[in-house]
């Protein structure tokens, strides 16, 4: 009997000693959605030839992350071959002929399992200082700040300094920001997502275009000619709208083009929020200064997710608490879409970094969740890192925050969708009615009133499926009909 037990003792401790370590079981449980990403800027190494890419997407898988966000607009240049505006110059870019960082990225991405998102830049278009500067392709050379009105398509201050940053109030400068994204994606149907960044103005003094001011006095009855002051409400509503406006228009001719794509944002938390209710929102800096309105975007359905850029040294007890207080906000506010936290990894050590991750993906006391983290950014995940340490930083995640396989979410209103969109050009009489009213009337019952552009395109998001009469109204008072039918998940264009 002893022999017996000894033997049966023998045999527990070699099954014992064969049990994998928790790390190694818990990384075999079955994958989540969360999204795990790595902004990938254009100033630093990781898409300029074959070989970075190749690093780039094996760093990624080694990490257990699912999403790389590749910096394909800087300044009114493409880091894409096929494009309508000029490739981007750089010393270390392997030229055109034998080499396109985005369509390698995506083979090689998808190859591997990892999604693809272009991140460009929308406002901060034209800086002296870039190689493509007085490049005859380029759009500053023509609707830069050194043309003179109406054909400036850039912001000016209060004071009339002159910024090289596309102003939302111009129409022409929407125009164009649209042409890029639907090239893009007509270029590159394999793309996942696309990203906004500077999808707001640069500060409170700023969008004193002389178009959009004479835009903004015409509509409010004043004096053509006429300045409003920084912050006068009406004129600051104004900008904001602008913002939204082109948030919303870039949705819809995106998912008109590709329904399943990826419509994200990076957003701003700079300035604090105070007591980060909800009555203080409109004393934030998004909302006041830079005139971006996120959260309404979230409740509108016009970006599928929000990045907000909670850069916030942990080492800080003051900063810490801002990136714990935004983590509150943006649980409260994801609206109908959703939240990934963007962290300013390279103001952190590695364990910094892993411990706000472990916050983010904590769900507060109502089992309120984000949808994942996003690093700022490949080239540093955290402060101090190289080449070398990088690699054993992905290694380091892997075995703990992201043990756990994770798929990139599949959003429900995407994947299974239960609303639709719309968009068309107001016409009365045949001829285009700017900034017209334009009601929307489902199964024979009143909607909603929206309102058309300048060249008169509207748009709207979030429809329940049917018969849709749209009526546009002329401020004479004239009206014109149209007819459509909206489905889930599809933009009907008029």
């Amino acid at each position: 009997m002893r022999h017996g037990f000894v033997a049966l003792l023998i045999v527990v401790v070699l099954l014992a000693g064969l049990a994998p370590p928790p790390s190694v079981v818990q990384a075999q449980e079955a994958p989540i959605q969360q999204m795990r990403a790595f902004w990938v800027d254009s100033f630093n190494p990781g898409f300029y030839n074959h070989a970075e890419v190749d690093e780039l997407v094996e760093n990624v898988v080694r990490a257990g992350a699912n999403t790389i966000i590749m910096q394909v607009r800087r300044h009114g240049d493409a880091w894409y071959n096929n494009a309508i505006e000029p490739r981007a110059l750089h010393p270390r870019l392997a030229p055109a002929h034998e080499f396109d960082p985005l369509a390698y990225l995506i083979e090689k991405a998808h190859s591997r399992g990892v999604r693809v998102h272009a991140w460009l830049v929308l406002s901060v278009t034209c800086r002296r200082a870039d190689a493509l500067w007085g490049h005859p392709e380029h759009v500053c050379t023509h609707h830069g700040p050194d043309v003179p009105d109406p054909q400036r398509w850039t912001t000016a201050t209060f004071g009339g300094v002159q910024v090289g940053d596309f102003d939302f109030g111009h129409p022409a400068a929407v125009l164009h920001l649209e042409r890029v994204v639907q090239h893009l994606l007509w270029a590159y149907p394999e793309l996942d997502g696309i990203h906004w960044d500077y999808i707001r103005f640069g500060g409170q003094s700023y969008g004193y275009n002389r178009v959009s001011i004479e835009r903004f006095n015409l509509a409010h009855g004043r004096p053509l000619h006429s300045r409003p002051q920084p912050a006068d409400p009406e004129w600051s509503q104004w900008r904001r709208d602008r913002v939204t406006e082109l948030a919303r228009r870039l949705y819809i001719r995106a998912k008109a083009i590709k329904p399943t794509i990826e419509v994200s944002a990076a957003t701003i938390t700079w300035g604090g929020l105070g007591t980060y209710s909800p009555h203080d929102w409109p004393n934030s800096s998004a909302y006041r200064q830079v005139f971006q309105d996120w959260p309404a975007w979230l409740e509108e359905g016009i970006i599928d997710v929000a990045l907000p850029m909670q850069y916030f040294a942990e080492g800080v007890p003051r900063s810490r608490e801002w990136y714990n207080g935004w983590l509150n906000f943006s649980r409260n506010h994801t609206g109908r879409r959703a939240v990934v936290v963007g962290l300013g990894s390279w103001l952190n050590t590695r364990e910094q970094n892993i411990a706000q991750i472990q916050r983010a993906h904590t769900p507060d006391e109502h089992g309120r969740v984000l949808s994942g983290v996003a690093f700022f950014s490949y080239d540093k995940p955290f402060a101090g890192s190289n080449f070398h340490t990088r690699r054993e930083f992905m290694d380091q995640l892997r075995a703990t925050v992201f043990a756990q396989p994770a798929q990139a979410p599949d959003w429900p209103w995407i994947a299974n969708p239960t609303h639709g969109m719309l968009q068309g050009i107001a016409e009365v009489d045949g001829a285009m009615v700017p900034d017209a009213r334009v009601t929307l009337i489902h199964n024979g019952e009143w909607l909603r009133d929206i309102h058309a552009s300048a060249d008169g395109w509207y748009g709207a998001v979030e429809l329940p499926p049917g018969e849709y009469t749209i009526i546009v109204t002329h401020p004479d008072g004239r009206q014109q009909s149209r007819y459509t039918v909206v489905q889930p998940g599809l933009v009907s264009n008029l």
